[in-house]
Parts: C-alpha cells; structure tokens; sequence
C-alpha cells in the first residue's frame, strides 16, 4: 500500500506564498475626544503604547487617516471591529507591494 507522509512544513491555503499583509486605518471624526480615541487604540490593540496611539491620533487629526499597524488580515479585521464597536471609524486595506 501507497502511505502518505504529511508534508514537512504546515501549509495555511489562507494565505498566498508572500503572506499578504492589511493595513488598519484610523479616520479622523469630528465626534470623539482624542483622550478618548487614544485609550481606545491602546485598549484594542495589545502592541499599541500609549504614546504611539496619541502619534495615530494625531496623525489622523492631521491628515485625514493615520495607519495603526499592519497585520495578517484576521488580526487587521478583528482589531477594526474593536475599533468600530466602540465608535471609532476605522477600515483594513491590502498592503501595496511597492
């Protein structure tokens, strides 16, 4: 009998061979206190120090959007949910290749 050797290395068919990564961005709003967005972005995502969520925020004051961090996309989309659950207008977008 054929007998199959399960390969090596695990495989994630979710995943192309670049391993693709997502952007989280921050938009800016004319609603919340940036006290208040800061503690958010902390509070959600666990890398996120305060004095580098008071830098996205005021970077997304500033310009319009600020990038939070760059992720797999499941992580990406599960910190933009925590995100968006409490108020805060965020969205995930494919990295460029560039």
């Amino acid at each position: 009998p054929d007998v199959k050797l399960s390969p090596t290395k695990p495989t994630n068919d979710n995943q192309d061979a670049k391993g693709k990564k997502f952007k989280l961005l921050l938009f800016n709003d004319a609603v919340n206190k940036r006290e208040f967005v800061a503690r958010i972005l902390t509070g959600t995502i666990p890398e996120m120090t305060e004095p580098k969520a008071y830098g996205v925020m005021q970077k997304a004051h500033t310009n319009g959007f600020a990038v939070c961090g760059v992720w797999v996309f499941e992580l990406a989309e599960a910190y933009c949910d925590g995100l968006t659950t409490q108020g805060l207008t965020a969205a995930v977008t494919a990295e460029s290749d560039e």
